[in-house]
């Protein structure tokens, strides 16, 4: 019997993948790190609790935990995968940029990678391994088939990617296929949203917690209100808009946003497996990506800014005034502090070649404003509010 794998089934990709893979009616089983306060299969039942009613046969979760020999994962279990056709679909990634989880973030990209390698070397047929377009660090242009360009790393995720995929080249016994993807947006549910995990949900965040403080300003009726409706500002609680004239955002010209939407890549990912394609590398990013300004404009409007100004400046003045709002906007620094670890993947771009995807795969679908507007939504009535600061 074929079995499909995956490790970070959790993740924003895994459950679609998992979704997509389930309704295919192929065999799935999870790997999943129970927690402090839940069990493997607590957290599961939370996240997969349709799957798990619709396919009780098909779906099975398996308890353990990338960063340890083996996965964590029982003997008993071992030899039952062996006995078995498994795709090894390895997705689990530790995201964070901060320097404060450097070693965590090490642990699970890296050693982690390692650990599902070798398992994966006894007990799989195939392997796919979920990397990053951005192991390209600084580089302008990067290949489908190159790696180690001398490049530099802009964070520490960057470079525990870059290792990692080194050790499955290097080390994979497998056929094998591992995927590049750029930025990835769509409706991240509920549970993997929280604290703006994903960098387009940062910039969100930043604008609708601003648009919050000014609204209580106005509200409460004091100086900065005066000040505030002196230049114009107004707020509709019947529309939820704010029409701020004064208002004026600098953004980076001709800049555009590596963007593909998340049934794009597990799609692909999906489609070049079943072409039994074999030790390849696959960007997944798209052929136009949208212009910033058009994404800074559809979220503003989403939130429901009106009037205010957007000004081209060149890049360098862009990461000037995101380093500003840093300094002097105290209460969102934790935030703007995340935002700036994203600045370069829009400010400095990179080329990246498409073969494999242009001969194997159709074109990702165009980043259009009724697509952000979904995905603006989805994030405003399910996400926003729910995040501390």
């Amino acid at each position: 019997m074929k079995i499909h794998f995956i490790t970070g089934a959790t993740g924003f990709v895994g459950k679609y993948l998992v979704n997509a893979l389930l309704e295919k009616g192929e065999s799935v089983w999870i790997l999943v790190l129970p927690t402090e306060n839940a069990s493997a299969s607590v957290r599961s039942q939370a996240i997969f609790r349709d799957q798990l009613v619709k396919n009780p046969g098909s779906l099975r979760i398996v308890e353990g935990d990338i960063r340890t020999e083996n996965l964590g994962i029982a003997d008993s279990v071992i030899e039952e995968l062996r006995s078995h056709e498994v795709v090894f679909w390895h997705l689990a990634a530790n995201l964070s940029f901060a320097s404060e989880n450097r070693a965590d973030v090490q642990n699970t990209n890296f050693i982690g990678t390692a650990n599902v390698v070798n398992l994966a070397n006894k007990v799989a047929r195939k392997f796919i391994h979920m990397s990053t377009a951005y192991v390209c660090g600084n580089s302008r242009s990067f290949g489908e088939s190159e790696l180690d360009k001398g490049q530099k790393f802009r964070n520490h995720y960057e470079k525990s990617k870059f290792k990692a995929e080194k050790y499955v080249r290097d080390n994979c016994k497998l056929s094998h296929i591992i995927f590049r993807p750029s930025v990835i947006i769509g409706d991240a549910y509920r549970g993997k949203a929280e604290g703006c995990t994903f960098g387009y949900y940062r910039y969100m965040f930043m604008f609708h917690f601003f648009k919050k403080q000014v609204v209580k300003a106005l509200q409460e009726n004091g100086f900065i209100s005066f000040c505030l409706r002196s230049l114009g500002t107004r707020y509709d609680a019947k529309n939820d808009t704010l029409t701020m004239p004064a208002l004026v955002i600098p953004y980076p010209k001709n800049r555009h946003v590596d963007l593909v939407t998340v049934d794009y890549v597990v799609e692909s990912m999906i489609r070049l497996h079943e072409k039994n394609l074999s030790n390849i590398t696959v960007h997944l990013t798209h052929h136009n990506p949208p212009k910033f300004n058009f994404m800074l404009q559809a979220v503003l409007s989403d939130l429901g800014y009106q009037r205010m100004k957007l000004i081209p400046v060149p890049a360098w003045i862009f990461k000037s005034f995101i380093k500003s709002l840093y300094f002097f906007v105290v209460p969102i620094r934790k935030y703007t502090k995340s935002v700036m670890w994203y600045v370069p993947y829009f400010t400095d771009p990179c080329h990246f070649e498409r073969s494999a995807a242009e001969t194997h795969l159709e074109n990702p679908p165009e980043i259009l404003r009724e697509l952000v507007s979904r995905i603006n939504k989805y994030a405003k009535e399910n996400i926003l509010d729910d995040i501390e600061i």
